[in-house]
């Protein structure tokens, strides 16, 4: 029987293909959603469909050119036994002829705006539906519907905003962690005010979230209690659908006595071993803990139990490892799981070491929360009062936290091993770290430095005056200029930033103008008449300084090439403001990159002698070796400049010495070093005495003027 176009054909869903002839050509992603709404709402719109030519016996008679993820979901349902096999289509006959126009035609609709998605859930739990009965009818999970109702319920005009384009779905999925609508509003208008880089989701976030909130997902202490036995313990959460696991926490005082409380429980159980003395400490630092000595402790043969659970882990790992090593940026999830399943693989070591009544009766415990939120019980400490031994002047790794069988003697690179292996980019979170750290420096410097402030000021306002200079931006109101302040930006990407000595100089810079500004607005102008010079330099310089932003999130950014422009002109060098240590560099880069930074600094020796340790000890292990290296990661060096040990030191190498019972660490000695001098002249010019002379220099040396007249701030030594 034939069929024209236009005829209106019932076919079971089972008797019809999808067309080699239909353009869609894309994965369909939307099939289990799909066929949950046909088994719940039935068909809703027909198929599209031209005869199917074929000579294989029993072939479809007719095949699908529009809906094809219908047939798909169909298929899937009827597999299921939520569809019947006799489960039919309405199906409208095409021309063949046009199969391919009509086919591209039916999928240039538009698809339903995510607002208006999440606005009809809403609807239908006001009418009634439950989050469950939504979820199963659409395909979806029950987050899925809760995540869809929570962005409903944000402000009507953000959402507008959204549906205008002013803001994107990340950033409204931020805004949604709160149901205030005032504070969503507020926060976004502010945000917006302070420049791009306060509207991306992560900043949004930690501001929605209000001053002293916590974050459950990054807070070691958080990640250590847990965030149900937090809530369980009366504790107020603000919840984030949006970030598995994630909110923010609003009392730290009782998420600190739960940590405690959890950790002295550990240490309870740590007693009954016999130890002469056991401490639950859950702020001791990785540098602390190097001043302890430790007692050796023999080793037994795993059972065939524990030697399964050893390779099965051991095996995770591997695994886990090489996933992060293919990706071309650090996966914060996938290093999280690695770092969990190495905890339990340490746990399993742990088990080997046997300790005798006698090292017992002298040695003690600490149990701890390391920076990762886990549970760390290091046995066997000696007290440094305790230990009588004089310290070793070698840096010898601890040969306990080796590996099996590396007790007392060094690792050594096998042949072809020596290079340095191929390095994964810096994580974006740490190259943001890193940078806001020489934004903080460079402002220092430039406020200090009224000529590179003048000139970086006249960089940005030259352009847009003069034709003979290109303007690739320019300002869109008449004889304008301002000026972004993004100083307290930089607190937000670097938590340790605040109480660094570029922040201290900028406050002291900045305390000092404050002192002498008139309270009274009306005053201003004729007080800045009134400015010498010299002075007039000297606040456009700081004012010139809040504006400086070198932070980048990517290691090849283009923007560092502007920053170390602006670094070679005031001189700076990122080693007198920033020092590698466990919580700003150590811990938040791989092995390969921690065992670089020593290489570079101390040596390859020093580099293999930490290489077999465990994480937590390596990064301790490393922080000694950088300790006085004045070592940089390369994005805070100025382009060439090298990462060798100071001239005055030698670098540090592995003792091979056997090991013995008891070991003491190496004393840590203060680091003395130079403060820059500063040349100035009354035109506002200055010069930190390092490298070639300037001009005016040269000009007041040809003068007659000796260049101690110039000196402004005297070399003086600091420990």
């Amino acid at each position: 029987m034939s069929h024209k176009p236009g005829d209106l054909l019932h076919i079971r869903a089972l008797d019809l293909i999808i067309s080699p002839r239909n353009q869609r050509n894309r994965p369909r992603k939307r099939v289990r959603e799909i066929g949950a709404s046909l088994v719940a709402h039935g068909q809703i719109e027909n198929l599209t469909i031209i005869p199917h030519v074929s000579r294989k016996k029993n072939a479809p008679a007719f095949e699908v050119i529009d809906g094809g993820t219908r047939l798909e979901g169909a298929h899937l349902r009827i597999g299921t036994g939520e569809l019947p096999e006799s489960f039919e289509f309405l199906c409208m006959v095409a021309d063949p002829d046009q199969a391919e126009e009509i086919s591209v035609a039916a999928n240039m609709h538009e698809a339903m705006h995510p607002a208006d998605e999440f606005d009809a859930f809403k609807r239908m739990i006001d009418s009634g539906s439950s989050i469950e009965e939504i979820a199963a009818r659409f395909g979806a999970t029950p987050l899925t519907v809760q995540r869809r109702l929570k962005l409903a319920n944000v402000s009507p005009r953000l959402v507008q905003g959204y549906r205008d384009g002013e803001l994107n779905l990340d950033q409204l999925m931020a805004l949604a962690i709160t149901d205030d609508h005032a504070w969503q509003e507020q926060v976004w208008k502010r945000a917006k005010s302070q420049g791009e880089w306060q509207t991306r989701p992560d900043m949004l976030r930690a501001a929605i979230a209000k001053p002293g909130a916590i974050n459950a997902k990054t807070d070691r202490l958080a990640r250590f209690v847990g965030l149900d036995a937090y809530e369980e313990a009366g504790g107020p959460v603000l919840r984030d659908l949006f970030s598995d696991g994630g909110g923010y926490i609003g009392d730290g005082s009782l998420l600190k006595r739960l940590a405690l409380e959890k950790l002295e429980g550990v240490a309870e159980r740590v007693r009954e071993e016999g130890w002469s003395w056991v401490e639950a400490n859950e702020s001791i630092s990785l540098h602390d803990m190097t001043l302890f000595g430790k007692s050796q402790p023999k080793k037994r043969d795993l059972t065939d139990e524990e030697q399964a659970e050893l390779g099965e882990l051991q095996a995770q790992a591997k695994v886990l490892d090489e996933k992060i090593q293919a990706l071309d940026i650090e996966d914060e999830a996938l290093s999280t799981e690695l770092g969990s399943v190495e905890a339990r693989i340490e746990e399993v070591e742990a088990r080997r070491e046997i300790f005798t009544d006698r090292q017992k009766a002298k040695a003690g415990v600490i149990v701890r929360i390391d920076m990762t939120g886990e549970l760390s019980i290091h046995r066997g400490l000696i007290r440094p009062e305790q230990n009588k031994k004089k310290a070793k002047s070698t840096t010898a790794a601890e040969p306990s936290d080796a590996d099996p069988g590396d007790a007392g003697r060094a690792t050594t690179a096998a042949p072809g091993e020596g290079e340095p292996e191929a390095l994964r980019p810096l994580s974006e979170r740490l190259v943001t770290q890193l940078t806001a750290h020489r934004t903080s420096a460079l402002q220092a410097l430039v406020a200090d430095n009224p000529c590179v402030a003048l000139a970086e000021l006249l960089y940005a306002l030259v352009p847009p005056l003069f034709d003979a200079v290109d303007d690739l931006a320019r300002y869109d109101s008449v004889a304008k200029v301002s000026l972004t302040n993004i100083r307290t930006c930089g607190q937000g990407m670097a938590p340790d930033l605040e109480g660094c000595a570029a922040w201290t100089r900028m406050d002291e810079l900045i305390g000092a103008w404050e002192e002498r500004l008139p309270r009274d607005r009306d005053q201003l102008f004729p007080w800045l008449l009134e400015l010498s010079h010299v002075d007039k330099i000297d606040l456009l310089a700081v004012c010139v300084a809040h504006s400086i932003n070198t932070v980048e999130q990517r290691e090849d950014a283009h923007g560092h090439a502007k920053a170390h422009r602006l670094a070679a002109a005031v001189d700076l060098d990122m080693a007198d403001w920033w020092a590698p240590t466990a919580g700003s560099y150590l811990a938040s880069v791989p092995k390969a990159r921690r065992l670089e930074a020593v290489r570079e600094a101390a040596g390859q020796e020093a580099a293999d002698a930490i290489a077999g340790l465990k994480k937590e000890t390596q990064i301790g292990a490393a922080e000694e070796r950088l300790v006085g290296r004045r070592w940089l990661p390369a994005i805070l060096r100025g382009p060439g400049a090298s990462a060798a040990a100071l001239p005055d030191q030698e670098p540090s190498t592995a003792s091979t010495e056997d090991a013995t019972e008891e070991s003491s660490p190496p004393p840590t000695e203060p680091v003395a070093r130079l403060r820059p001098v500063r040349y100035r002249d009354q035109a506002g010019n200055t010069w930190s005495g390092r490298g070639k002379r300037p001009a005016w220099i040269e000009t007041a040396l040809a003068s007659g003027k000796a260049l101690d007249e110039l000196l402004a701030e005297p070399a003086t030594e600091e420990v």
